[in-house]
């Protein structure tokens, strides 16, 4: 079993998008979306850190 968004998972996410926001806001919100999870991602990390080293 793979793990993981294919092509037609991405596009369906698309279309749903497209139904239920504007159009121009959509680029502002993936930039939002990818920053949080930067930052969850950064916070994670940061807490393994700390786990490995205690």
């Amino acid at each position: 079993m793979t793990s993981g968004i294919g092509f037609s998972e991405i596009l369906l996410i698309l279309v749903i998008m497209l139904i239920f926001v504007d159009a121009k806001q959509i680029p502002g919100l993936i930039r939002k979306t990818l920053k949080i999870i930067g930052q969850i991602r950064a916070e994670i990390k940061k807490f393994i850190d700390e786990m490995d080293v205690k």
